[in-house]
């Protein structure tokens, strides 16, 4: 009986652990939606189908392809955590610095995006393509196709949360300057 209640005990403890890492990470998206600074970046169109995952839309953007003589300091390793400093130019957000350390920015038009390096990196002679975690949106059943060809005739951008450690969330895609699909929060 006494291992009985040592077990259960136990159970309850890991269920709770466990709940405990699945709230923290939805309310950590909840806060980087809710409170992170927002950009507009524009969408460079990619294939927006899996059959296994749904109907989602690959996002691709300039900022993704850095100069590899924007890197200040030593290159990062494959696949570790890096930051690119974007510069507000226009209506576009642009690459203009790439660090292994997290860079204090305090100029307003610019921003700081944590990314991670493709797998053609550490090969330097090439300029790298960037991940930022912001790539792909799952969207309606039958709205994929449209997306795309909105895409391609660049009247599509995507509206980004970033946070001041440099993680981004898609708050939502806009079409023709207006907010169409918005991330719901739950």
């Amino acid at each position: 009986m006494r291992m009985l209640g040592k077990t259960a005990l136990a159970l309850v403890i890991v269920a709770l652990a466990q709940t405990s890492v699945l709230a923290y990470m939805v309310l950590d998206r909840v806060r980087l939606i809710k409170t992170g600074r927002e950009i507009t970046l524009p969408i460079v169109p990619v294939d927006p189908r899996d059959p296994f995952k749904g109907e989602y839309v690959r996002l691709g953007y300039d900022a993704q392809r850095v100069p590899a003589r924007l890197l200040e300091g030593p290159p990062p390793r494959a696949n570790q955590p890096f930051y690119v400093t974007l510069e507000k130019k226009g209506d576009a957000w642009t690459p203009v610095k790439l660090t292994r350390a997290f860079p204090k920015e305090t100029e307003p038009n610019r921003i700081v995006l944590k990314g991670r390096s493709s797998a053609r990196w550490p090969n330097w002679s090439s300029d790298p393509l960037v991940r930022y975690g912001i790539e792909s949106y799952y969207v309606p059943q039958g709205q994929g196709r449209r997306l795309e060809d909105l895409a391609r005739n660049k009247k599509m951008a995507t509206l980004v949360a970033v946070d001041r450690g440099g993680n981004a969330a898609i708050k939502g895609l806009i079409i023709d300057g207006v907010l169409q699909y918005e991330e719901p929060l739950f």
